[in-house]
């Protein structure tokens, strides 16, 4: 019965003592989120990253992020192949998505809610009331001034 406890323990204490995994670069997490994103059903062809910001570098420390910001664009191979998009040349007016979320980590594992818009669609222009402020006053002192002039006569 004595043994048993001491294996118990002993294969408790080995797993006590494995390593944690290490932390994943930025660079990983970067190309894990284009991935993802091309196993997205509505995903005809793959997309291969853009750009990046902050841009990949041994410097940027995942742990320093809170938001992750790139831009990815369509490449010529179908998504859902296994091609690698690295090796997958830009389709030529092919679709650019700016993508971006926050970036968590749970047991040291980064939890990626990554959002990309189409960043070639015309923005909404919207228009604002407050420049038209001082051209209003102008109008209706100048009809105040008309009137007054009027009146006199």
């Amino acid at each position: 019965m004595a043994s048993c406890w001491v294996l118990v323990l002993a294969v408790l204490g080995g797993a006590c003592a494995l390593p944690a995994p290490a932390p994943l670069a930025y660079t990983q997490v970067l190309a894990q989120a284009v991935d993802t994103y091309n196993q997205r059903p509505e995903v005809q062809n793959a997309f291969r990253l853009l750009s990046a910001d902050p841009e990949p570098s041994p410097d940027v420390q995942l742990s320093s992020l809170r938001n992750l910001n790139f831009t990815i664009m369509e490449t010529r191979c179908p998504a859902h192949t296994g091609a690698r998009p690295d090796t997958c040349d830009f389709k030529e007016d092919g679709l650019i998505k700016d993508c971006s979320g926050p970036v968590l980590t749970q047991s040291g594992r980064p939890v990626l809610d990554v959002t990309c818009v189409d960043s070639t669609m015309d923005p909404v222009r919207v228009k604002r009331f407050w420049p038209l402020v001082p051209v209003v006053i102008n109008t209706v002192a100048a009809g105040i001034n008309l009137y007054k002039a009027i009146r006199r006569k």
